[in-house]
């Protein structure tokens, strides 16, 4: 399987790695934070979930990128126990936009904005088995 984690240029990655893990992410053990290249992983539930390094050094290696942190998406995470997860999160963020119900009925979100200005949405899926059997097979496809 493929894990898809997006990489955020920030401005302090070792200051945006410790707002996420005041919410509860991980933090892969990498060794010390090398200067040459600033990149820290944050983990969801153990896996890869975010990479992070400065602007500076994310342009340093990739030139043409835009010249601003920032994209024009959310970055989800699914959980199985939302309401103790935003509780757990909920003091620490800017929020977005409180909890809804998903556009198609079957979960709730909250969005809320990181030290950076990305925002991140929370989605727990009314029944986490239904949503775990479906992602499952459609690995298998």
């Amino acid at each position: 399987m493929m894990n898809i984690a997006p990489c955020l240029a920030v401005a302090d990655p070792l200051a945006t790695a410790a707002f996420y893990q005041k919410l509860g992410f991980g933090l892969l053990d990498a060794g010390p934070l090398n200067p040459e290249h600033p990149l820290l992983i944050i983990t969801h539930e153990g896996k890869p979930a975010l990479m992070i390094q400065t602007d500076s050094s994310l342009r340093e290696l990739l030139p043409t990128m835009q010249p601003t942190n920032g994209c024009s998406g959310i970055h989800y995470f699914t959980v199985a126990d939302f309401d103790a997860t935003v509780a757990r999160i909920r003091p620490h963020v800017e929020v977005v936009k409180d909890t809804v119900t998903n556009y198609d009925g079957t979960g709730r979100e909250f969005f809320f904005r990181d030290p950076d200005g990305y925002i991140l949405g929370i989605f727990g899926p009314n029944d986490i088995n239904q949503f775990d059997a479906q992602y499952t097979q459609h690995e298998g496809q």
